[in-house]
């Protein structure tokens, strides 16, 4: 079916969710940080992306930004995870972008349906002007 990037730092988290993705259809590629997500798009062409959103190094809204910038097409394919989707000083740059945020493995059949969801999206033009956000993280 689809092609799904998945970015996140946790390998055990990473792992459920890849075999999620796959046992639902989709093929994944896995990135263990914002700056290897970024580097695959110089071969891959994802679909969708799922990203966690507190990563060391680079945070996903950061990565985000980058991503809009590499590959703008993806502006409504992309779902956010985190742990802490609750708190609203997270939740509000996100709704801001109007980027899905769910919580980190709560129920992995939102993020099928999430990405799904994503997926009926049509993909941006190539050449299309990103929509971007700025979010500084101290976590």
């Amino acid at each position: 079916m689809a092609q799904i990037l998945l970015v996140d730092d946790d390998d055990a988290v990473r792992r459920v969710l890849r075999l999620t993705f796959e046992r639902a259809g989709h093929t994944v590629t896995e990135a263990e940080s914002a700056f290897q997500a970024l580097d695959l798009l110089k071969t891959e062409r994802p679909d969708a992306v799922v990203c966690d959103v507190f990563m060391p190094g680079m945070d996903g809204l950061v990565c985000y930004r980058h991503l809009m910038e590499r590959a703008p097409r993806l502006r409504n394919r992309v779902v956010f995870l985190t742990g802490a989707n609750r708190d609203p000083e997270v939740h509000r740059p996100i709704e801001q972008l109007g980027v899905p945020l769910l919580g980190k493995l709560d129920d992995l059949q939102l993020v099928i349906d999430a990405v799904d969801v994503a997926l009926l999206r049509p993909l941006e033009p190539e050449g299309g002007e990103p929509c971007v956000g700025t979010w500084s993280s101290s976590r």
